[in-house]
C-alpha cells in the first residue's frame, strides 16, 4: 500500500499534538533507597526514571482521590445506616480510615 500526499501524515501528527499536555520542570530530592527502586523500575519497564516518577505519582494522586471518595461513601451510609450494630461498624471503619490502625 503506498500514500500519497502529506494529509495522513497531518493528521497523525496532529492527533498527537493535541492529546500533548503542557509539561513544567520540576526539581525533587529522593532518599537513596527510593532513587534505587525508582531506577531498577525505569530499567525493568525501559522506560526514563522521570517517566516511572510521573506514573508514580499519578498513582498516588488516584489513589488518595479513591480513598477520600470511599471515606464519603462510608460517611453517607453511617448517616443512612438504621441498625446500631451497623452504625457501630461505619464508625469503626471510618475512625481506622481517619486514625489508622
Amino acid at each position: 500500500m503506498v500514500r500519497s500526499g502529506a494529509s495522513w501524515c497531518k493528521m497523525k501528527h496532529m492527533a498527537t499534538a493535541k492529546s500533548a499536555k503542557k509539561l513544567v520542570r520540576r526539581s525533587i530530592s529522593l532518599r537513596a533507597e527510593i532513587n534505587s527502586k525508582v531506577q531498577v523500575l525505569a530499567k525493568r519497564e525501559r522506560r526514563s526514571a522521570n517517566q516511572i516518577l510521573e506514573k508514580l505519582i499519578e498513582a498516588g494522586l488516584e489513589t488518595q482521590e479513591n480513598e477520600k471518595c470511599r471515606f464519603f461513601e462510608l460517611a453517607e451510609r453511617l448517616i443512612a445506616a438504621t441498625s446500631r450494630s451497623e452504625r457501630q461498624h461505619l464508625k469503626e471503619e471510618l475512625a481506622r480510615k481517619t486514625f489508622g490502625a
